[in-house]
């Protein structure tokens, strides 16, 4: 499992290894791709069925991204959750440990070359002592008993997937409603420069109740976005899960006038879903107004490839050159493109194409992706879009801003 986490100043992903067996060691890596100011993290395992609990911390450098990784133990199968401690915030991560379990075909192949060997030395040891009837009801069974393996094994195939040990029953139902959202901030109207708190809490859509059934979803259980108006202010970050349905990032507010906040989860049984809301920054007293730029900001970087026209409804090829092809996977992609429209009504979330074709997405620690990163995208409508490309290399975060100026089909004469 990974859970990416934006917590105390730092972009962090958690990595929950696999257990093959309980009690047992359990192996957690912090990837810390924006390391911050660093400081301790504070990690607590415990079952919530009971039973057992386990702690250890970890200390992130300043300055130096990588991998951190921490051993904790657990005792049985089934849910848990993963305290995170990082100064005056926290956050709780809910994971299930499952076990696997010896799929039945094995099992009967294992069985019947059990009974085949009984019955051949049963066989042996009649004909040892002349007993033919005997002898020959052994063989019967050795006969038996190994076209039975051999049968089993050439249909395992037709055989389902063994339920791991620990798995939840399979009787949940299913189409859950949309989450409904509340987005706030605290204070309500940071000031600029000023650090706040955004807040989005979910509510279920039938019962009124928090929404705390968020899977996993590209390794987070929220992905959010917020950007300024004019696309010179972007965050992607990772929301704290601080409370049931209830998930907090701390960000320091750096471009005066009305923000945009998206964000991006996965109810259990329902599929994901994309939520928006807004705030306004505020001048601090007594400074005078700032003028805002009108487009994204945009320094030097890996340049980007974008067709000379791009024509609404037809998908579009859009490229980065990163220049070194030692770039390590995000979020479990090798990189990530969002779009934006300049009103803010519309947000889209792009995979790179390569990676996102892989069955098994490599480890964060596997540097091979690059230098061409590709994506395809189909932009709704005609107008400008601001555009990010993100990607990971040396484990931090690099994002390259983009401006596209996106026409209609024109129609043949």
């Amino acid at each position: 499992m990974r859970f990416a986490q934006t917590i105390a100043g730092m972009e962090i992903t958690v990595v929950v290894r696999a257990s093959v067996r309980v009690p047992s060691p359990l192996h957690v890596d912090v990837v810390a791709h924006g390391p911050g100011r660093g400081g301790r993290l504070d990690l607590a395992l415990r079952s919530v069925e009971g039973g057992g609990a386990s702690s250890g911390s970890v200390r992130v450098e300043a300055g130096r991204p990588g991998m951190y990784p921490v051993v904790l133990s657990v005792a049985r199968v089934g849910p848990h959750e993963l305290e995170l401690r990082a100064g005056a915030e926290r956050s709780v991560l809910p994971f299930t440990v499952l076990v696997p379990r010896a799929p039945l075909w094995e099992v009967v192949v294992y069985a019947a070359f059990a009974c085949a060997a009984v019955a051949l030395l049963g066989a042996l040891v009649s004909a040892a002592m002349s007993r033919r009837v005997v002898a020959t009801c052994f063989g019967g069974g050795f006969a038996v008993a190994v076209v039975v393996a051999f049968t089993t094994g050439l249909l395992s195939s037709w055989f389902g997937p063994p339920v791991p040990e620990g798995a939840p029953a399979a009787d949940a139902p299913l189409g859950r409603p949309n989450a409904q959202p509340v987005i706030e901030v605290l204070p309500e109207r940071p000031a600029r420069r000023s650090e706040f708190v955004l807040r989005v809490e979910l509510y279920d859509g039938s019962t009124g109740r928090p929404a705390d059934d968020l899977v996993e979803h590209h390794a987070a259980l929220t992905h959010m976005v917020v950007t300024s108006q004019d696309g010179a202010y972007f965050r992607h970050v990772h929301p704290t899960r601080t409370g049931p349905g209830t998930y907090e990032v701390r960000l320091r507010a750096e471009e005066a006038g009305r923000h945009l906040v998206y964000a991006e989860f996965e109810r259990a049984d329902a599929g994901g879903q994309l939520v928006s809301g807004a705030f306004t920054v505020g001048e601090p007293r007594g400074s005078a107004s700032v003028a805002e730029p009108a487009r994204p900001a945009a320094g030097p970087g890996p340049p980007v490839t974008v067709p000379a026209r791009p024509v609404a409804g037809r998908p579009v090829r859009i490229t980065l050159d990163a220049g070194t092809a030692d770039l390590q996977p995000w979020l479990g992609m090798a990189g990530h493109l969002i779009v934006r429209s300049q009103d803010g009504g519309y947000l889209g979330h792009i995979h790179e194409a390569g990676s996102m074709a892989a069955e098994n997405p490599p480890d964060e620690s596997v540097a091979r992706f690059g230098p061409r990163l590709e994506f395809t995208f189909s932009f709704p409508r005609p107008g400008r879009y601001l555009a990010w490309i993100q990607y990971a290399r040396n484990y931090e975060i690099v994002t390259v801003p983009h401006l596209i100026e996106v026409t209609a089909e024109t129609s043949p004469r």
